[in-house]
């Protein structure tokens, strides 16, 4: 009698230890709406936003490298534009499956340099 009670009192004890630890990893239906709807306008700014990438990206060449930078600058922000939609489909297509951002904002580094 005496070992049912001392393994009854230990289980409620570690029940009691437990519980925080496991509610605290959980999320929230709110949260899961507010990362999911995150995502998805993330992805079609993305979108909307890719063709900045060219002039953004022929501004900071030209500003470094001078007139062949215009070219450069041309070449980077194509792909970097493609890199952009590609990146913001995705998003778009996956938006039930929040997470965190994974590009930069359009003209980040020349709004750093300007």
């Amino acid at each position: 009698m005496m070992k049912k009670n001392l393994f009854v009192v230990l289980c409620f004890a570690f029940l009691v230890w437990a519980a925080p630890s496991v509610q605290a990893g959980e999320e929230t239906a709110g949260d899961y709406f507010v990362g999911i709807g995150t995502k998805f306008g993330r992805g079609l700014w993305n979108v909307v936003s890719s063709p900045a990438e060219i002039p953004c990206n022929m501004t900071f060449d030209i500003q470094d490298k001078g007139g062949v930078g215009a070219l450069t600058g041309f070449g980077k922000g194509t792909v970097f534009m493609l890199r952009r939609i590609l990146v913001g489909v995705c998003e778009v297509g996956t938006f039930i499956i929040p997470m965190e951002a994974t590009l930069p904002p359009v003209c980040s580094k020349c709004a750093v340099t300007a």
